[in-house]
């Protein structure tokens, strides 16, 4: 769970230092499907005024806090549960930014799906651990 976390917030920060350069580190918009920056601009990458890249790594930060504490603290059962829901809420948008990407902005973001893989796993693992 940890890798997740880390492997998310990394994804997280990337996507942030790709969205307020110029150039791409990896994705490259005129390289055809992979262009970050052709999601990034698309409108819909907003909610409630904040930039998507901003969230992701708020995001993940989150996610890889209550598993540290969750792994201090032994388990206790109301981290994992946030753990449970924090990943849940991510779960809920993946969907929806997946069509952005493919739909809207006919662009596929590596760091995105980096991000999307690492909450789906999440969501799978955390609910296991749940059962």
């Amino acid at each position: 769970m940890v890798v997740l976390g880390l492997v998310g917030l990394i994804a997280g920060v990337m996507s942030y230092i790709n969205y307020r350069r110029e150039t791409s580190v990896v994705c490259r918009a005129d390289e055809g499907p992979s262009g970050c920056k052709l999601v990034y601009m698309i409108p819909q990458a907003w909610f409630m005024g904040i930039h998507f890249s901003v969230l992701a790594p708020i995001y993940f930060t989150l996610i890889l806090a209550t598993t540290v504490i969750d792994i201090i603290y032994e388990s206790p059962s109301y981290t994992g549960l946030i753990l449970w829901l924090l990943y849940l809420v991510g779960l809920g948008f993946v969907p929806y930014l997946i069509y952005l990407e493919v739909k809207v902005a006919r662009a596929i973001c590596l760091w995105c799906t980096i991000m999307h893989i690492c909450i789906i796993l999440g969501a799978l693992m955390t609910t296991m651990n749940l059962m």
